[in-house]
C-alpha cells in the first residue's frame, strides 16, 4: 500500500467485507416507501406527518388496511416517510377492527414472567377479549403483558367494557406508549398474513 493512501489494507478489507455480505445488502421492502410526484407533494406530505396523522387506505375483498405514514429520522439527521404497520379492519353489519382468534387461549403474564388469571382468546389492535380463570374477580384495569410464541412480548393495558354472554371479558385497550402500539399491530399482520395468505401475496 502507498505510503499517501487513505485506509489501510485492513480497512478495506472489511469494507469489502461488508459490501459483499448479502444479509446486508437486502432491502427491506416494507420499511421504506418511495414517494414519486415532485418535489410539493413530497414537501406536502412531510409536513402532514410532521403535525397531522396520515394514513394510506387499502380496501380488499370484505376487509380495510389503515398504513400510518410516518416521519422518521435517520443516523445523519435526514427526514424520511415510511409505512407503519396497519391498522386492520373488518366489514359486516358495522366496521370493526380485525380480530384474530387464538387456537389455544394465552394467559397474559406480569412483569417477572408469572402467568395471569387474564387467559385471551381473540385480540385486535383495539381490544381484547378474556377468559378469567381460577374464580378470580375481573378487573376493572389491568397493565399485563402478551407473550406469543415467535414474538417479543407486548404490554398491554386494558379497561373493562362488558362481560359477554359466553362468561367472557371484554377489554378496551388503552395502549399509550408508541412502540407498544407498533408491536402490536407487527404482530396482528403477522398472524392476519398467517390467516389470509392470498390477501399478502
Amino acid at each position: 500500500m502507498q505510503p499517501d493512501a487513505l485506509l489501510t489494507q485492513d480497512e478495506l478489507d472489511f469494507i469489502r467485507t461488508m459490501q459483499h455480505n448479502p444479509q446486508l445488502n437486502k432491502r427491506d421492502a416494507t420499511s421504506s416507501l418511495l414517494v414519486n410526484g415532485g418535489a410539493q407533494i413530497k414537501d406536502l406530505l412531510t409536513r402532514l406527518a410532521a403535525n397531522e396523522q396520515v394514513t394510506i387506505q387499502a380496501q380488499f375483498e370484505n376487509q380495510q388496511m389503515s398504513f400510518p405514514l410516518q416521519l422518521v429520522e435517520d443516523e445523519f439527521h435526514a427526514l424520511h416517510l415510511k409505512l407503519g404497520a396497519p391498522s386492520i379492519y373488518e366489514e359486516g353489519p358495522m366496521i370493526r377492527p380485525w380480530r384474530l382468534t387464538l387456537e389455544e387461549p394465552m394467559p397474559l403474564e406480569d412483569e417477572q414472567g408469572r402467568m395471569s388469571h387474564l387467559w385471551v382468546r381473540e385480540i385486535s389492535f383495539k381490544g381484547v377479549l378474556l377468559e378469567i380463570r381460577n374464580q378470580a374477580k375481573t378487573p376493572r384495569h389491568f397493565s399485563l403483558w402478551f407473550n406469543p410464541s415467535g414474538h417479543e412480548p407486548i404490554a398491554l393495558r386494558g379497561s373493562l367494557e362488558r362481560k359477554t354472554a359466553a362468561g367472557l371479558v371484554a377489554y378496551r385497550l388503552d395502549q399509550s406508549d408508541e412502540k407498544d402500539i407498533e408491536s402490536l399491530r407487527q404482530y396482528i399482520l403477522h398472524q392476519h398474513r398467517l390467516t389470509h395468505p392470498h390477501l399478502h401475496a
